[in-house]
């Protein structure tokens, strides 16, 4: 599909995340948390992978939190040349700022393999066919190739869900998008 439409869709959904007002983001953060934490697959899982959260995306930091106080494993994502590794952390604490500006697990932090883990999956832009428009690098597409076992879980806020986005044939879809 042409870049020129993805980009376009990028421009609006930054643009809507950034008017957003500190009150209604953390109430859409607090729902997408609830609804996850009632998921059977979070619910069994050891681990869980999550991105980080920066700049208005739907928000994983209460999620994490909590995950980690009923005693769950988190991973976060780290870049490593053109491929994402997940790394456990205890909390916050555990992060710097890496690739992008996008916060990462520090070194001392341990890398995981759990190839069963669901994924917490960031995104620009989802459609009713759950294809994801992510922010162009392709790190979650070729993690998604290499490991196509785990469970997919887009989060968004309702104007990033579209009727259709251009998708390429090597853009992996999401198992679900939860909204809050």
């Amino acid at each position: 599909m042409e870049k020129s439409e993805k980009n376009e869709i990028r421009k609006w959904v930054k643009e809507q995340r950034d008017s957003l007002s500190v009150s209604l983001e953390a109430q859409w953060d607090e729902a997408i948390c609830a609804r996850l934490l009632e998921l059977e697959e979070i619910n069994r899982a050891f681990c869980i992978y999550c991105y980080a959260s920066m700049r208005h995306e739907a928000g994983t930091w209460k999620f994490m939190d909590l995950l980690l106080k009923q005693g769950k494993c988190v991973a976060v994502p780290k870049v490593s040349g053109k491929n994402l590794d997940f790394y456990v952390i205890t909390g916050k604490s555990d992060l710097e700022e890496g690739t992008m500006g996008i916060m990462e697990p520090k070194e001392s932090c341990l890398k995981i393999n759990d190839t069963s883990s669901p994924v917490i999956v960031p995104g620009i832009a989802f459609d009713k066919s759950r294809n994801r428009l992510g922010y162009g690098g392709g790190y979650y597409d070729r993690f998604f190739e290499k490991e196509p076992d785990h469970r997919r879980i887009a989060i968004a806020y309702e104007f990033q869900i579209f009727d259709t986005i251009p998708a390429d044939p090597h853009d992996k879809t999401v198992d679900m998008i939860i909204i809050p």
